[in-house]
């Protein structure tokens, strides 16, 4: 593992090829996706190895394979990597779970290869050998199989099982580290905000909630069931006021919940960038590497977007939180 200044060092160097918010201001701008892959050339974006548009997402995909490489050689403290890799590793676990049960090809499920090597998870997913796995991993795996050869599963039930499972192991990664302890309370209360405005079901939010936040299972019960116009004078002192303000006020209007989801993207970022200019212990590293992760983000929704017509201005407006430069 690196130290903390030689990790910083690099963090600050490769903020410097970041797009930041003119690039994709620029990019959602432009006209069409042809030209918007013209402006992540200036960067050598994910090495420019395409030259249609509609396969942005081979880009994307380089560019995540760097950062996780970045990770893995420059982070300072091994559950740092863990935490900032953990969701792809669970990301993969589930999908080889469901391929395994339902007989289907696991490949197209699959995101960018974590911490845990893609091969070794299939095999030993594949074998019900669980051991090596963190526990909530393990417990969670073994908890799928039952679900699946009891007849229970179905996709909720799988997604929720591992979603949970992933928080356990970001909280328990997390423990003992204030920073980390902060981003993860960031997480859990959008995870958990997410849960309770979008279903107003006290029970079945609660099957989903993650503990470990700044909210608690009675403030899940407020949101599920407390009208939306009451929730803002009842939540005004709450540390995840702003998020909860910008749910509530799509429900009041009957909208979708697309500021809420937005703002829930880059909550943990908007906390970091809040102290950007402290380089206490590995600030800049992880700043740098939720830049980068709200980047790729950021890249799919302008291209995507570009390449279904939609309106620049629009497309703006749903940018996540980003570098600024």
């Amino acid at each position: 593992m690196m130290n903390n200044i030689y990790a910083n060092a690099r963090a600050v160097s490769a903020t410097r090829s970041l797009l930041g918010i003119d690039r994709l201001f620029r990019m959602a701008e432009s006209g069409g996706a042809q030209d918007a892959l013209k402006i992540l050339a200036e960067v050598n974006f994910g090495d420019g190895k395409i030259s249609d548009a509609l396969d942005y997402e081979t880009l994307v995909g380089a560019e995540e394979k760097n950062l996780i490489a970045f990770i893995k050689e420059v982070s300072p403290k091994e559950k740092l990597t863990r935490f900032l890799l953990a969701e792809n590793d669970y990301h993969n676990a589930e999908a080889f779970m469901r391929a395994k049960f339902l007989k289907i090809d696991a490949a197209p499920m699959l995101t960018e290869e974590g911490l845990l090597k893609t091969e070794t998870l299939k095999e030993k997913i594949f074998a019900d050998d669980y051991d090596g796995f963190s526990k909530p991993m393990a417990e969670a795996l073994s908890e799928a199989d039952s679900l699946f050869v009891s007849g229970g599963a179905d996709g909720r039930s799988v997604s929720t099982l591992f979603k949970k499972a992933l928080y356990k192991e970001f909280f328990g990664l997390s423990s003992g580290d204030k920073l980390l302890g902060d981003i993860y309370r960031a997480k859990a209360d959008a995870a958990n905000i997410a849960v309770a405005l979008r279903a107003r079901d006290f029970a079945a939010g609660k099957a989903q909630f993650v503990s470990g936040g700044t909210l608690n299972e009675a403030d899940l019960k407020t949101l599920c069931e407390e009208p939306a116009e009451t929730l803002r004078e009842k939540f005004r002192y709450s540390p995840a006021k702003e998020l909860i303000y910008a749910a509530v006020d799509g429900v009041g209007e009957g909208k979708p919940l697309t500021d809420f989801e937005r703002l829930s993207d880059g909550y943990a970022l908007a906390y970091l960038k809040k102290e950007r200019y402290n380089d206490e212990g590995y600030r800049p590293f992880i700043l740098y590497c939720y830049y980068k992760l709200a980047e790729l983000a950021n890249v799919r929704i302008v291209m995507s977007c570009l390449n279904n017509g939609v309106r620049g201005s629009e497309i703006k407006a749903r940018l996540r939180e980003t570098y600024e430069g």
